[in-house]
């Protein structure tokens, strides 16, 4: 595969780039915002690496099916349903039995004040999107492709209601969660999008007689050698949680053994 960007130099490479961006966003199709573009132009403008970037997650993120079944999941790390990953390969008991039987290293917990809760872990966009996916997979896919999802609960006991023998009633006061992640590129990899110079009659344009265009990331770092853009910290403002499944009432049996 030749690279069609190698021999542009640093300030035609920004051109091409900030024309993917905006051609990204002109096949957002039925979304109201694309994030492939809006992280595509911070990058472009950016120039401190140490810099984040805070926004509010757009509703195809907040809602899409591989964030909710992460969510869903952490709920059930917060009420000690299943294990929490901490690692690679390494899972413990987490969340609110631990700490209501006051399991070290747990201090245990009496119900007389709410207590509060956090959890983060990986959120995966399949690369399958690419051929597969809707107008938000791809989106999602292309803008951030893995992610960290970090939720914050406040848990209180539920008196509405009698407990069963050797059971208490949680409610959750809160469920909020945000995005967390980096937006930086593997310079050894490359994707193959549609080309935003296909028909150009401009004297830059890049390949105008073909549909697609392989971009390899290592024009990123070159742009970014150039000081023309930089890689950048991300975090979304955090939203509250509305669905029922997450924020519902539960029960935990206090004469399980972990």
């Amino acid at each position: 595969m030749s690279d069609d960007l190698a021999k542009l130099p640093p300030a035609q490479l920004a051109g091409f780039y900030r024309r993917l961006a905006t051609a990204v966003d002109g096949r957002k199709g039925v979304l109201r915002v694309s994030l492939a573009s809006l992280l595509m132009n911070h990058w472009l403008d950016n120039r401190d690496r140490n810099s984040t970037f805070v926004f509010d997650a757009p509703e195809h993120l907040r809602n899409h099916s591989q964030v909710t079944d992460v969510l869903a999941y952490h709920r059930k790390v917060f009420l000690t349903e299943e294990k929490a990953r901490v690692g690679p390969k390494t899972s413990k008991w987490a969340g609110v039995l631990p700490r209501l039987l006051g399991n070290a290293p747990y201090a245990k917990w009496d119900g007389k004040l709410p207590l509060p809760l956090e959890y983060q872990s990986l959120v995966e966009i399949p690369l399958r999107y690419q051929v597969t996916g809707s107008d938000a997979d791809k989106d999602l896919l292309y803008a951030l492709h893995g992610f960290q999802l970090k939720s914050k609960v406040v848990l209180s006991f539920d008196h509405s209601a009698p407990a069963p023998a050797k059971q208490v009633r949680l409610a959750f006061d809160e469920f909020s969660a945000q995005v967390i992640d980096r937006y930086d590129w593997d310079y050894t990899e490359h994707l193959t999008v549609p080309n935003p110079d296909y028909q150009s009659k401009e004297a830059d344009a890049v390949k105008p007689g073909s549909d697609r265009v392989v971009v390899f990331h290592s024009n990123a770092r070159r742009l970014e050698e150039a000081g023309l853009a930089a890689p950048y910290n991300l975090q979304t403002n955090a939203w509250r949680m509305t669905d029922q499944r997450l924020i519902d009432r539960a029960q935990v049996d206090l004469s399980r053994k972990l």
